[in-house]
């Protein structure tokens, strides 16, 4: 039998071309029996056949081998605390789904952050960074995963923890290998030693990943280790949390306290983010808590993590105004301006010019672009200014974000929003119901007044939740303190936290007037006392603030706490 396909000679009986696989016999679609390949209908029942039969496709080119080199790689260690002994008195069945869990928790953080799990081992997991590809920030963000694997296993079992460790260094690469065998040498023995030393949710380092990655991520000392193996002892360094952007870009130039007590809330922060932005749904989150509780350090915190994933992420930021006319959208403008780089006195055809190469980067299809592009002009004040529709306005400046959306989650924060116009609140809200099928994250901080004039805000949200921020209890305040001034006197350290009440910006204002004035001095990362302090003042800095707050009460209230203020802090009802 010749192959219609190669020409090749087959013995008679063959079904198949034994040089290129060609079928030689077609079977009847109706009734199964055997056709010459040129036969156009069965010679059995007459139904219709393929006129020749296809040619066999190609076969795929083998793989690439795998090869093995030397690169520079950063190993990341990481094993649980106590899961033996707490398996003791689990069911099998249990203690299964919770390993489980934990490799999965593993996994994704380890992934989102650029990196390849590359083995379990019991309770264990390993994963590198710097092959098959390498970036230049692969010992930071091997440490940002390590900082948050630590912290979400207490979320899966309180009574567990996890301790890691993070070394970069040169090992012997297996090129095109998957999993396990990837990486091999005395790199990865040591970095399962350098874990071995951490305590319960602590990250240790080596040296190389500290100087690679201390630009964005502060460190404590953590001594010397006689560890397993190693001839001489090694110095370890234990990561304490992300203080800027990846590079240490946006690094805050003045005082930064510790994040303490607000860990909860930005779990569930950022699990409304990775929500939306796995599932492609629309949501909201918003933050509610008086001036100087902490909202926006939770967006910072939320922020640094963020710019560390090796997903892209659109983040937006905008502030709402208390003053001024023509304020109702201004925080989506600033938002607006900071994704064009536009500045607040850009030159008009400067700025239209910037817009422009913007829409053209997000929006493709022209017609949206003819459209979309003269809406952002009057939400930013450029070119004339006629009377518009707010639905056409709503619509644009929606279709804008939904389409920036579909390279990477879009993140809108709005700051102040209990200053914000009812408009805007409006927008905020038709854009969570019409773009609901979009990965857009809306964070929003306010003070509780939004809620007290629109106590239904966000409520025809699919995806939201609220979050009040309380003051923080005097054992976070305490390490808040501890963190800023180690070895501050206790009777000083308690007479800052009670003026404090549970606030941190008090705190942190009231340590940072004491450095101004020659109190506190710095030393390295840390601040120390000198000399004796005699009193303590409320900061300059908080004046105003405290001030516009008694302001903005009714008459009746502000004369209460002009009487309350005479009392002090515990006084009887019949006092005022």
């Amino acid at each position: 039998m010749t192959c219609p396909s190669c020409g090749h000679e087959n013995r008679e009986g063959r079904k198949f071309c034994a040089e290129c696989g060609t079928p030689l016999a077609l079977g009847c679609p109706s009734c199964g029996a055997a056709n010459e390949p040129d036969e156009k209908f069965c010679g059995d029942c007459g139904a219709p056949l393929a006129a020749t039969a296809s040619p066999a496709a190609p076969r795929p080119a083998p793989a690439a081998a795998p090869s093995a080199e030397r690169r520079l790689v950063s190993v990341l260690f990481a094993d649980l605390v106590g899961f033996t002994a707490a398996s003791e008195g689990r069911d099998a069945e249990e203690s299964r789904e919770l390993l489980s869990s934990y490799f999965d928790v593993a996994r994704t953080i380890v992934e989102r952050y650029g990196g390849t799990v590359e083995k379990f081992i019991g309770d264990a997991v390993m994963a590198v960074w710097g092959t098959p590809v390498a970036q230049e920030d692969d010992a930071e963000r091997a440490v940002r995963a390590a900082l948050d694997l630590v912290s979400a296993i207490p979320d899966l079992d309180p009574g567990l923890h996890a301790r890691a460790g993070v070394l970069t260094g040169e090992a012997a690469v297996t090129v095109g290998a998957v999993g396990e065998g990837m990486v091999a040498g005395d790199l990865v023995n040591t970095a399962s030693r350098v874990q071995s030393a951490a305590q319960p949710g602590a990250v240790l380092v080596g040296e190389a990943t500290r100087r690679a990655s201390e630009a964005s991520i502060a460190y404590a000392e953590a001594g010397t280790h006689e560890l397993k193996g190693k001839a001489e002892p090694v110095e370890l360094w234990q990561a304490l949390r992300v203080v800027a952007h990846r590079g240490g870009g946006a690094r805050a130039t003045t005082l930064e306290a510790p994040f303490v007590g607000r860990h909860r809330e930005l779990r569930v922060v950022k699990d409304f983010f990775h929500g939306t932005a796995d599932d492609g749904k629309a949501s909201l989150v918003t933050v509610v808590g008086v001036a100087g509780i902490g909202k926006s350090r939770l967006a910072w915190e939320l922020e640094k993590h963020l710019d560390g994933l090796v997903e892209t992420v659109w983040w937006h930021r905008g502030r709402c105004l208390a003053y001024g006319e023509g304020v109702a959208f201004w925080a989506l403008a600033e938002m607006v301006r900071m994704r064009t780089g536009i500045a607040e006195d850009e030159p008009e055809e400067s700025a239209m010019a910037k817009l422009s190469v913007v829409v053209e980067q997000h929006v493709a299809e022209h017609g949206e672009r003819e459209w979309v592009e003269p809406m952002l002009q009057h939400l930013l004040g450029l070119g004339e200014r006629p009377q518009l529709e707010r639905a056409d306005l709503f619509s644009a400046w929606r279709l804008f974000f939904e389409r920036m959306s579909e390279s990477g989650p879009v993140v809108l924060v709005f700051e102040d929003l209990h200053w914000a116009d009812a408009a805007l609140l409006d927008f905020i809200e038709h854009l969570l119901e019409w773009s609901r099928t979009r990965p857009i994250f809306v964070l929003a901080l306010t003070r509780p007044e939004l809620l007290e004039r629109r106590a239904d805000f966000g409520a025809r949200s699919r995806s939201s939740t609220t979050l009040t921020l309380e003051p923080l209890p005097d054992e976070a305040m305490n390490a808040l303190l501890d963190g800023l001034v180690p070895g501050l006197p206790d009777d000083v350290r308690d007479g800052i936290r009670e003026r404090a009440d549970g606030i941190p910006l008090y705190a942190v204002e009231t340590v940072r007037m004491l450095l101004d004035r020659g109190t506190l001095e710095r030393d390295g990362e840390v601040l120390r006392l000198v000399g004796k302090l005699e009193s303590l003042e409320v900061p300059e800095t908080l004046h105003a603030l405290i001030a516009a707050r008694l302001d903005g009460l009714p008459a009746d209230e502000r004369r209460v706490v002009e009487h309350a203020a005479v009392l002090g802090k515990t006084f009887a009802a019949r006092g005022v």
